[in-house]
């Protein structure tokens, strides 16, 4: 029988006098594989933190019978890094200047300083493993979010876990690499390496054996992944696209459609090299006035340059033939001219956001276009704020810092920030990355209402299908940096 190694009694969890978790009971033992799946702000991750010791709890019992060098390791669902000069103060447009990527760690350097005294045959195995030995001397700025997701297994792997915690691993991933990773975790448990798994319902890899499913009212209920598998729904309620709520929001952008230009979007020939590494190569590519573009493709496949290029991140966006607006990029405008009309969330705008801000300044920010608080907005425009605050459902969490909230919460504001200003261009780049289902439907529910009552113009990325909102009508798809439009 196997040896129990973590039990938890009738565990409740508080966090600023809320209940994040409530008389939770399991038992994991050696070499069992367990999913923890729930919907957002269910306290998945605070169990996962309740696990390794590092969340304390306000009532029931934690028992590890671990010995003191057997490790629980977890792979966070956002990572942190610094510079090679030590400096945290980062910000997300590095990724895309050059000089700044320098003062950054390799791949191989960063395993070499986050890991004690690693092998080089134990690097080499645990790269060829999760299939990212190519990227061995990568900047890690420049890394695609899913390839960095790789890299911090890796980093965990190292450190030759008796417990491996994954926080949402298959977030950010294309449908090859979910599939990749899909394999890794069943050759892991293979191995016997103990594993938890936060995951969504559809993401359960098949060597899985029980799944821990957190309610809505924070209790749990263990099921095997046979029995599990079997109640989930077969078919999602679509949910309604006007609600009154938006019906308000819809008579405030009315009057503030931005028409003035024809072509939004046009690039001739571009290309954006970094050192010897080609990541867009020729794209040529209009977005006219109102057009409603997804665009796809592999990690690494140049997505998040190609925007960064439009929201005047990238500093070779002027090297480069680029006309946004119906002008040429370079020709006297300033980045704040660009900015104030194009609304843009993405992954890496999340990751170095300013946290310390309430939700009510996160997203009265997008207001400015910066990522501090601003005091001296109207009070129009603070009545417009806490109306997409209730309109995500968050008015209760306006004075609350973005930090105290959980990830899929956190994403909201940031959606609701990109939203605000009612921009007449959309960059939305995962924007439901975290999100649970029925919030995913909610957000593209706004979208689809926006764009089919106003001339709005979207770019909307994402790695599932059934993500992408109906308004969508073009598609654009890049690989190896070449870029093809795809006719339906």
């Amino acid at each position: 029988m196997p040896k129990p190694l973590i039990k938890a009694t009738q565990i409740e969890v508080k966090i600023r006098s809320k209940v994040v978790l409530r008389n939770v009971s399991f038992t994991i033992s050696e070499g069992e594989a367990w999913a923890v799946t729930g919907p957002s702000g269910s306290g998945k991750t605070t169990l996962a933190n309740v696990i390794r010791q590092r969340q304390p709890l306000s009532s029931g019992k934690l028992t590890s019978h671990l010995s003191p060098t057997e490790r629980v390791v977890m792979v966070e669902q956002q990572h942190t890094y610094r510079n090679q000069t030590d400096n945290s103060s980062t910000y997300y447009q590095a990724r895309f200047d050059s000089m700044d990527s320098v003062d950054f760690p390799s791949v191989e350097e960063e395993l070499w300083i986050s890991v004690t005294m690693p092998k080089n045959e134990e690097i080499d195995r645990v790269l060829q493993l999760l299939q990212i030995s190519h990227l061995r001397y990568s900047r890690l700025i420049q890394l695609s979010n899913g390839e960095n997701k790789r890299f911090q297994l890796a980093k965990a792997l190292l450190q030759q876990p008796k417990v491996l915690i994954l926080d949402s691993p298959f977030i950010g991933l294309d449908q090859q690499a979910r599939k990749v990773l899909h394999r890794i975790i069943n050759q892991l448990i293979s191995e016997q390496i103990t594993i938890v798994l936060i995951t969504t319902p559809s993401e359960i890899p098949n060597r899985i054996m029980y799944v821990l499913e957190l309610q809505e009212n924070h209790s749990a209920q263990t099921y095997s992944r046979a029995s599990f598998l079997a109640q989930q729904p077969k078919q999602i309620t679509s949910v309604a696209t006007e609600t009154g709520i938006h019906r308000q929001l819809l008579a405030r952008l009315s009057t503030e459609a931005d028409t003035s230009f024809e072509v939004a979007i046009r690039m001739h020939n571009v290309s954006i090299r970094y050192g010897g590494k080609t990541i867009l190569d020729g794209v040529n590519w209009q977005v006219n006035r109102g057009d409603k573009w997804a665009l796809s493709g592999p990690n690494g496949a140049g997505k998040s340059t190609l925007l960064s290029l439009i929201n005047g991140d990238n500093p070779q966006a002027y090297a480069n033939q680029i006309y946004l607006f119906d002008r040429k990029k370079g020709s006297g405008e300033s980045i704040w001219d660009i900015k104030r009309r194009i609304g843009y969330v993405s992954p890496e705008l999340h990751l170095y956001f300013n946290r310390r801000l309430s939700c009510f300044e996160a997203v009265a920010s997008g207001l400015t276009d910066t990522l501090i608080s601003d005091k001296n907005i109207s009070t129009e425009q603070k009545a417009t704020v806490a109306q997409w605050l209730n309109v995500f459902g968050l008015p209760s969490q306006q004075d609350n810092p973005l930090m105290a909230l959980p990830l899929s919460e956190q994403r909201l504001v940031l959606l609701a920030r990109a939203l605000v200003k009612n921009p007449p261009v959309l960059l939305l780049d995962e924007p439901c990355q975290g999100l649970d289902t029925q919030q995913t439907q909610k957000f593209n529910a706004i979208v689809d209402t926006i764009c089919q009552h106003f001339d709005k113009t979207l770019i909307y990325v994402s790695h599932y299908e059934q993500d992408i909102p109906t308004c969508v009508n073009q598609r654009l798809f890049l690989e190896k940096g070449k870029a093809s439009v795809i006719l339906d």
